[in-house]
């Protein structure tokens, strides 16, 4: 993907590649990028995934639906991500982070200071996730097997066959024929019976509805299901679920990768430990307006989102023949798949000189206004940026400033050298991931 972008950019404004049989435009050009995304969006309103309602119930989440559906989800989603929600999450998220430090701090005392830190990162994200989408207390930190993040990660987005990601890519009739699915039915039931769980509590709440704090189940509950008229089934509100939960994955993998890119930079963890350190005393503690100063933590997250995107490309589908503005005669037809390649543009030496270098200074206000916009895509960009984004942001900047106002990070010889990413669809780490950790004498006051 790298090698044709490379080959079509400063030339054509997008290029023809094939997915199997299925003709694809990738676009090169920032400013297309921008009418796909944004100012033409409604030319582009589908991304084209695979679902199978019937045999795969948790392939039907959002981000496979159509276009009228994703308005109602979305719609009912959005406001458990309002300023407001994460303001008064805070404090609960901070404690959270705490547990973690305790549980860290005794794999520290157990394990002489290197520690695998992914699969516990992965773990605490999942009780994050349930507590602040449904409410509910996890364990799966304390008590991994039998879990909820055992089974997203036993058994969600199973990777294909060949053929089998053909039929789901090119012939997505046959696929749902064949009973082709994405999860195992151990996962559908697992989120089921945890999606079931919450909706028992939430219907059996007797706090006064002035004092409950509302969230996705809430919110979904309310929302029309497939016919419009009644509400959402158990299958679809647990879709909407495992959307959401596994999502929460990507914050433990961005924390792993900050750490491990400052690791190997300790003159730049000094830098952004600096930089925690002085907010949290200005503030007393971890606030909503000290994370909000950590400048410098922030321009580390960014740079991590660039160096190691979540996703490789952004995918949409063409959904009424477009006219490409500015190429008299060239008409996208209904129907053509559209990639925006992420990963390529956030490696062109053009945009980010020395893209294998982690520097954190790309990020500074000044660097940001000169860059061309539309080349910084961790979320997407436009309608269908990610609807948690600013939740997810929150997460990282607050464990991150706890992590690094506690601890030093350095490699060790297990640590895994040059790149660590499986570059697939989504990009997730190959294998466990360890560190060096220091516990230093300065603890964050919650």
């Amino acid at each position: 993907m790298l090698d044709l972008y490379r080959a079509l950019k400063g030339k054509h404004p997008f290029g023809g590649i094939f997915q199997f049989t299925e003709p694809v435009a990738m676009i090169t050009d920032p400013g297309m990028i921008r009418n796909v995304l944004v100012r033409d969006f409604r030319h582009f309103y589908d991304r084209g995934g695979y679902n199978n309602r019937q045999h795969d119930p948790l392939s039907n989440h959002m981000l496979n639906s159509g276009s009228e559906r994703w308005s109602v989800l979305r719609h009912a989603s959005s406001p458990i991500f309002s300023t407001g929600r994460l303001r008064a999450f805070l404090p609960e998220l901070v404690q959270m982070i705490d547990r973690f430090r305790t549980y860290l701090d005794a794999k520290l005392t157990a394990e002489e200071e290197i520690v695998e830190l992914k699969g516990m990162l992965d773990r605490h994200n999942t009780d994050i996730a349930m507590r602040f989408l449904l409410g509910r207390e996890g364990n799966n930190l304390l008590a991994p097997e039998g879990g909820l993040h055992e089974a997203v990660m036993r058994g969600g987005f199973l990777l294909p066959s060949v053929w089998k990601l053909f039929l789901m890519t090119s012939y997505r009739a046959v696929a749902r024929k064949l009973r082709l699915k994405v999860c195992s039915r151990e996962l559908t039931e697992t989120v089921e019976r945890v999606a079931a769980e919450a909706i028992n509590s939430k219907l059996h709440e007797h706090r006064p509805e002035a004092s409950r704090r509302v969230d996705l189940i809430d919110q979904l509950l309310k929302a029309p299901g497939i016919d419009g008229k009644n509400s959402l089934t158990l299958s679809e509100i647990a879709a909407q679920v495992f959307l959401f939960v596994a999502a929460y994955e990507t914050n433990a993998i961005t924390t792993f990768y900050c750490l491990h890119e400052l690791a190997q930079r300790p003159e730049l963890q000094q830098r952004a430990r600096a930089c925690v350190c002085e907010a949290l005393e200005k503030h007393g503690g971890i606030t909503y307006e000290a994370i909000a100063q950590m400048s410098y933590l922030d321009q580390c997250i960014n740079e991590t989102f660039r160096k190691h995107p979540l996703a490789i490309n952004l995918i949409r589908v063409v959904t009424e023949d477009y006219p490409v503005p500015g190429l008299t005669g060239i008409v996208l037809p209904k129907g053509l798949n559209i990639i925006v390649p992420v990963y390529a543009i956030h490696y062109d030496p053009q945009h980010y000189p020395q893209p294998e270098r982690f520097d954190p200074d790309r990020f500074t206000p000044e660097a940001c206004r000169q860059r061309t916009p539309y080349t910084f895509l961790p979320f997407g960009a436009g309608p269908k940026i990610c609807v948690g984004y600013r939740q997810g942001k929150l997460q990282l900047r607050t464990m991150l400033a706890v992590l690094l106002s506690s601890y030093e990070f350095a490699t060790c010889a297990k640590t895994t050298p040059g790149a660590l990413t499986n570059a697939h669809t989504v990009i997730k780490p190959q294998g466990d991931l360890w560190l060096k950790v220091k516990k230093l004498n300065r603890v964050v006051a919650a």
